[in-house]
């Protein structure tokens, strides 16, 4: 049933049987006041119990309904993202789970707990043989294997299950069952690898959204028996000008029947999915490509000195506006508020970085824009705005509110999405630096230096700090101390540099490595 049913009947029931033992309490002290003896009270103390079925079923009931609500965020806000999901779980979500690249509309849930604070062991790897295929890129064709860049699985729990969705370097999109690590649907297979993460729809329809290296996004129906079905799919060029590439990295965003999502060649797509099911309650969808855009202009194209103008990262949503990032160094923001009434996305922010954004914005409470760029073009700019940057997007054309360089050389800078926990900024480098910054001030608090790249996006979750790096090493640290260096609770070795992003849902941390396998471990 809803919650706010199950909650409206799950209060009346405990004002009933409040009022109910009230009655009994005032019963029972009436009548030990008439015997003289203080009967009820003695029964108390010696430990008798007098009349506590009531209370115990009521509790009973609490727990319940605690855990069949789980982690989740509810919301009435009338735009697009409420400023108040910060750091919760996808908003109004049908079933609870880690459903997209961060989890969250604007890039900042990483997950349920409780997070393992002694050193783990690996419960399931999946799958028997290494995820491995060749690619063609650029013209260079190179084997690929396991999961990497971003590479985070997505977790839902639907009905008698909990679901770990996700894409691997040998172009599948597989379905395992969290709990066993067992398959439970055939692979959907796609022409190129998968270096994204997928989405899982929000609203409930059994539906996976996810790109390829093949040039399409596709919608995925997961309800038919034995099978998962290909719905409809979107070729990167079905709409011009393009530029540079044809992948799709970035992972969408669903909101209010929308499907939001940048490609590599270069544009920004919002898509109609207009979901329904049909007679036999199979889920169907008729998309219809809303509105379409460069991701580029003119201006910037001079300034770089090439035509490199992808989107690869995910797009964040703060109230009415979709942020994003572009390799060709912009930041790009777009007002979609009147989409119900039928109005154009309106461009309404553009922030030049002077380096490749891959790594997804994050938004927060306060609307602050959080961006990570890489350091790859000898640009006056980049070394103005700096590696890591927090951005007041209030102000016209941008305001920088403090930043952090990272320009030891080039291809020096950031690939992977910062953290935004608390107080706190968590961020590693292409250099190997994994960084605690003071989300006010732009401190850096502490840094712990790897000697391989560190490209995964960190993740926090019960103040534990977890992030793999390329020697093949699966790291936590205690954040609960956010004013000191944090201690290493524990690391595991898992084999292939780390390059993902892990997921953590109850108790359990899943993990891909470039070694070949996806690990559950806990």
């Amino acid at each position: 049933m809803p919650d706010d049913y199950r909650r409206r009947r799950t209060l009346v029931g405990l004002s009933a049987l409040t009022i109910l033992a009230l009655l009994i309490s005032l019963v029972v002290d009436r009548m030990g006041d008439d015997d003289g003896d203080g009967s009820g009270e003695r029964a108390v103390e010696s430990g008798e119990q007098v009349d506590d079925e009531e209370t115990t079923d009521a509790g009973e009931a609490d727990a319940e309904e605690e855990e069949e609500d789980g982690d989740s965020f509810t919301t009435d806000f009338e735009g697009l993202a409420d400023p108040d999901g910060f750091g919760r779980p996808y908003p109004n979500a049908k079933y609870p789970g880690l459903l997209t690249f961060r989890g969250n509309p604007s890039r900042s849930y990483y997950g349920e707990g409780p997070v393992p604070t002694t050193a783990p062991t690996i419960r399931h790897k999946f799958p028997d043989e290494p995820m491995c295929r060749s690619s063609l890129n650029l013209g260079e064709t190179k084997v690929w294997c396991g999961m990497g860049w971003t590479g985070q699985p997505t977790i839902v729990e639907r009905e008698d299950r909990t679901w770990a969705i996700f894409g691997g370097y040998d172009g599948h999109i597989h379905f395992m069952d969290a709990s066993t690590g067992e398959r439970i649907l055939p692979d959907v297979v796609t022409d190129d690898i998968i270096k994204g993460t997928p989405t899982i729809d929000p609203d409930g329809f059994p539906l996976v959204y996810s790109g390829s290296r093949d040039n399409y996004i596709r919608v995925i129906a997961f309800d038919r028996p034995g099978q998962a079905e290909v719905l409809w799919k979107l070729h990167a060029e079905e709409i011009g000008p393009t530029l540079w590439n044809d992948d799709w990295d970035s992972s969408p965003i669903i909101i209010d029947d929308y499907m939001i999502v940048g490609s590599e060649s270069s544009r920004f797509w919002v898509i109609k999915l207009n979901r329904t099911t049909d007679a036999a309650g199979l889920v169907q969808v008729a998309p219809e490509i809303t509105f379409s855009t460069e991701a580029w202009d003119q201006e910037v194209l001079n300034a770089n000195g090439d035509n490199k103008a992808s989107v690869e990262s995910s797009v964040a949503v703060y109230e009415d506006i979709v942020y994003f990032g572009t390799t060709a160094g912009l930041i790009l923001g777009y007002d979609l508020g009147s989409l119900g009434e039928g109005g154009t996305p309106e461009r309404v922010f553009r922030f030049f970085t002077g380096g490749d954004n891959d790594a997804s914005v994050v938004t927060d409470d306060e609307g602050m824009l959080y961006i990570a760029s890489q350091y790859d073009r000898d640009l006056d700019r980049a070394r103005e705005v700096g590696q890591l940057t927090k951005v007041d997007p209030s102000v016209p054309g941008g305001r920088i509110v403090w930043k952090v360089d990272d320009q030891g050389g080039f291809g020096g800078g950031l690939y992977g999405t910062p953290a935004v926990v608390g107080d706190m900024v968590y961020a590693g480098t292409n250099g190997g630096r994994l960084m605690g910054i003071d989300r006010a001030t732009g401190a850096i608090r502490w840094t712990k230096q790897f000697e391989l790249p560190l490209w995964g996006s960190p993740v926090v979750v019960d103040d534990v700090l977890l992030m793999g790096d390329c020697s093949g090493f699966f790291h936590a640290w205690d954040v609960s101390d956010t004013a000191i260096d944090p201690p290493q609770l524990w690391q595991l070795e898992l084999g292939g540099c780390i390059e993902a992003t892990p997921a953590v849902w109850k108790g359990q941390i899943y993990i891909g490595t470039r070694g070949g396998h996806l690990f559950v471990i806990g």
